[in-house]
Parts: C-alpha cells; sequence; structure tokens
C-alpha cells in the first residue's frame, strides 16, 4: 500500500476518539461487576463482564479504532502513527467528566494541552524523518516480539501481585507493551504479504499468532486496569507507554531510525517527555 501520511494522521486522530468513548464505557461495565477498587477480577466477574451489554458495546468501537490504527499503519511509519494515539487521554477526561457530572480543574486543562503539544510536536519530527519503508529481519522480528511479551509478563506480575497504589498503573503499562509492539508487528505482516512469500514462511505465521495472543492477554489486563483505578489512568498509561514501545519497536526491529540523526532523536526525546508529564498529570 502506498505511503499517505496526511491521511494516516486523520485516521489515527478518529481511532483515539473511537478508544476514549470505548474505555469510559468499559470502565463503567466493569464497575458493574468488580468489588473494591484494586481488587483482581476473577474468571467469574471476567466472563460476567464480557456478556454485559455496555461492555460489548465499548468492544466493538475498539474495534472500530483497530481497523482505523491498522489502516494507519500500513499507510505510514509506526514512529508517526503510535504517538498520536495519545490524544485519547483528553478524550477520555472531557468525556468521563461529563459521564461522571464531575467539573474539570484548570490544571487538568493545562495537562491535557502538554499531551498534545508534547504528542504533535514528537509526531512532526517523526513524520520529518520518516523511513521510506521497514527493514524485515526475521530473526529481529521473532526476538523483538519476544521481548515485547517478556517486558509486558513482568508489568502484569507486579499489576497481579504488586503494591495496590501501583497495580492498575502496572496492568495498563502491561496492556500498552502489548498494543505498542503490536503495532510494529501489523506494519511488519503488510509488507510481508506485499513483499515476500508469506504462505510459506514460519516467521509470517509466528508474527500473525502473536498478534492474536497479545489481543487476547491485552485485553484481560486493560478490564484488570479498569477494576483497579479510573479510566483516565488506564488510558493515560495506555497511550503513554504504548508510543513508547512502538517507536521502541519500530527503530530497533524495523530500522525505522535510519534517518532520526542525534539532534532529531534528542528533539524527539525531549517532546515525548512533555507529552508524558501532561499524561501523569492527567492521571
Amino acid at each position: 500500500m502506498t505511503q499517505n501520511i496526511p491521511l494516516a494522521v486523520v485516521l489515527t486522530v478518529l481511532a483515539s476518539v473511537a478508544l476514549a468513548v470505548a474505555s469510559v464505557i468499559q470502565h463503567l461495565a466493569v464497575g458493574d461487576t468488580a468489588g473494591q477498587p484494586g481488587t483482581k477480577l476473577s474468571g467469574k466477574q471476567l466472563l460476567a463482564v464480557i456478556r454485559n451489554p455496555r461492555w460489548l458495546g465499548g468492544l466493538a468501537l475498539t474495534g472500530v479504532g483497530a481497523v482505523l490504527q491498522m489502516t494507519a499503519l500500513l499507510l505510514a511509519p509506526v514512529t508517526v502513527v503510535q504517538p498520536i494515539g495519545v490524544l485519547a487521554v483528553p478524550w477520555t477526561i472531557l468525556l468521563a467528566a461529563r459521564v461522571h457530572r464531575r467539573p474539570i480543574a484548570g490544571q487538568m486543562w493545562g495537562a491535557a494541552a502538554l499531551t498534545v503539544v508534547g504528542t504533535a510536536a514528537f509526531a512532526w519530527v517523526a513524520i520529518t524523518h520518516a523511513a521510506p519503508a521497514p527493514v524485515l529481519n526475521d530473526t529481529w522480528l521473532v526476538v523483538g516480539t519476544l521481548a515485547g511479551f517478556g517486558v509486558a509478563a513482568l508489568l502484569a506480575l507486579v499489576g497481579s501481585r504488586g503494591p495496590l497504589a501501583w497495580r492498575c498503573l502496572a496492568w495498563s503499562a502491561a496492556a500498552a507493551v502489548i498494543y505498542g509492539s503490536e503495532s510494529g508487528v501489523v506494519k511488519a505482516i503488510g509488507h510481508y504479504t506485499t513483499s515476500r512469500p508469506w504462505l510459506a514462511s514460519p516467521t509470517f505465521w509466528f508474527l500473525a499468532a502473536s498478534i492474536l495472543a497479545g489481543m487476547v492477554c491485552a485485553g484481560i489486563w486493560i478490564q484488570q486496569g479498569y477494576a483497579s483505578g479510573a479510566a483516565e489512568t488506564v488510558v493515560g498509561t495506555l497511550n503513554a507507554a504504548a508510543p513508547v514501545a512502538g517507536v521502541a519497536y519500530g527503530i530497533a526491529v524495523l530500522g525505522e531510525g535510519v534517518n532520526i540523526a542525534a539532534g532529531a532523536a534528542v528533539l524527539m526525546l525531549l517532546f515525548a517527555a512533555v507529552a508524558i508529564y501532561g499524561v501523569v498529570l492527567l492521571s
């Protein structure tokens, strides 16, 4: 598919809106089932959650957002698409305030502005230094994908058994690492099908299986995050950590950092820090 960065940006912004709405809806559905905040959902409670019509509606919206983002990933590099998804954070703040009928403090508007400005600046640097196409190395694809799952599993362990105050953050970060790295996997799969004999490739089928496994794991971990804290915290963590994981995967595994010079790298780190600081304030 021909690269089209402006269209990819529009699709990613629409995906961020869909994610924000879905997150608030699913958080309400989990709240109907969960016990005390910070407690882990049992298998029975998880089954009750996924049968809740409200939760299923949120799942449908999540699917719409995923399709929009996957299409964007076929049109632009991961380092461009992933950071824009952080716009779901201010959308979630606004929607949650509306649903729960609570005012938004001036400090929250300032934090939202930091998030948006930092993300926009980060994306601008990434766009102006975008690589023309990913580099597909089978060994790096397998190792990088497994490394993402390993980091996510450690974070999920903290979410399950760590200090109460860290559980929502850890569950959400585990899902974010999966989503971030799998954005790179989706990118790789898209180019695999157009440039290589993918039907006979074990690497292709490994990547496809990792997408399915990651969707299941991340989906469960997000529900645990909703049971442990606020929707704003879950979405804030997802959209702070997922771009980091996605950009790391794009640079380390797909070779998308080939055009990023030292000065551009410093700017990206600076703007990313501004965006993450805004997310921390929002969360």
